[in-house]
């Protein structure tokens, strides 16, 4: 695609598929910034579910060694637009590289195929450890947040910081008969989708195509990179969360939950298993996930469990655009929740199934 030399090596820029080069899970082992979402196990789910094209843009030495990266799919849509991201569906998926001049050598030449036929705009979401330098002319949206918990203290001391209600929600639900178990089983991931269908529906948000849980279980969960946490009351499944995991970190990734049953605290008791479960396991991080200014509940109860709030910012080139770019509260999503509320199931879940991959 493009060669260069940098402190008198010759450097060559192309893309590549990580779902074919083995070249791209050597490159990342070595990341300590590298995430589940830079694995090429998810890049295969979304290949999969969605028929994106991955361009994960590489800048390699004449070994052919990887030394910088920055993962994008390209996403065709009549209805959404032509544009780069990184990456799709993903809460944060930033440039990897130990020398941020190398990573600029990257995104010098993507820019150059911003325009045309090639694609609208791109769009980051997020940058490892800090936001990016100046010189890279992206234009910043600080719209959502993350929120870490440190498992380092140990399950003792981190009960002792749990916020009043999170504790108390722990009691009432072993109290109210909630029993928990965790699997790595596709049947959790075939009870999730449905009982997420359910949820979703309430919620008036389209669901995840069940193609989507299905390459989830095939590429990520039976390759020990990620497990189904449910919650049981009067043999019925009431709760579940999906979880992903990748070296020291524990991600908080799908949640659903039967409305009926909140007031026994199953996603009190799934949490507190899950950090249980991370703690015995070595992991020194649990990931809450991403949430917008309007979750403010759902803000609440993660910051009560201890987890830290930490800004996600999302650059784009060459200005702030795209679907993800409309707030939450806007009159297209208000639109599209009315629209989802009096749908059959059936053409709801065939709605999310047709409609899901505009929205990456």
């Amino acid at each position: 695609m493009k060669t260069g030399v940098s402190g008198g090596a010759t450097l060559k820029i192309s893309y590549i598929d990580p779902t074919t080069d083995s070249r791209w899970d050597q490159f990342l082992n070595d990341q300590k910034h590298g995430t589940i979402f830079h694995t090429s196990a998810w890049a295969r789910v979304i290949k999969d579910t969605y028929g994106y094209l991955p361009h994960y843009y590489i800048l390699e030495d004449e070994a052919g060694k990887i030394k910088a990266a920055m993962p994008f799919y390209l996403v065709q849509s009549r209805l959404t637009g032509k544009r780069l991201v990184s990456l799709p569906f993903s809460d944060y998926c930033w440039p990897l590289g130990d020398e941020v001049g190398d990573i600029k050598l990257i995104l010098d030449s993507v820019k150059k195929e911003i325009g045309g036929n090639s694609a609208l705009f791109l769009e980051l979401r997020g940058w490892q450890n800090d936001a990016p330098p100046s010189n890279l002319e992206l234009t910043s949206r600080e719209y959502y947040v993350t929120y870490m918990l440190d498992l380092l203290p140990g399950l003792k001391a981190l009960n002792e910081s749990f916020h009043d209600n999170i504790r108390r929600g722990i009691r009432q639900a072993e109290k109210r008969g909630i029993k928990v178990r965790l699997t790595t089983g596709e049947e959790g991931l075939e009870i999730f989708y449905n009982l997420n269908v359910i949820t979703r529906k309430k919620l008036g948000v389209l669901p995840q195509p069940q193609s989507f849980f299905q390459n989830l279980y095939r590429h990520v969960v039976s390759q020990n990179l990620g497990f189904t946490v449910l919650a049981e009351s009067e043999g019925k499944i009431v709760a579940g969360v999906v979880f992903l995991n990748y070296k020291d970190t524990i991600y908080y990734k799908f949640n659903a939950s039967d409305k009926n049953h909140l007031r026994k605290r199953p996603n009190h008791a799934i949490t507190y298993e899950a950090i249980r479960y991370a703690i015995d396991n070595n992991y020194q991080h649990l990931d809450f996930g991403r949430c917008s200014p309007e979750d403010e509940g759902l803000k609440t109860y993660k910051s009560r469990w201890g987890a830290r709030e930490i800004d996600l910012p999302y650059y784009y080139f060459p200005k702030v655009r795209g679907i993800t770019t409309f707030p939450e509260d806007s009159m297209i999503y208000r639109v599209m929740q009315r629209v989802s509320y009096i749908m059959p199931k059936f053409l709801f879940k065939a709605a999310g199934s047709l409609m899901y991959k505009h929205l990456g």
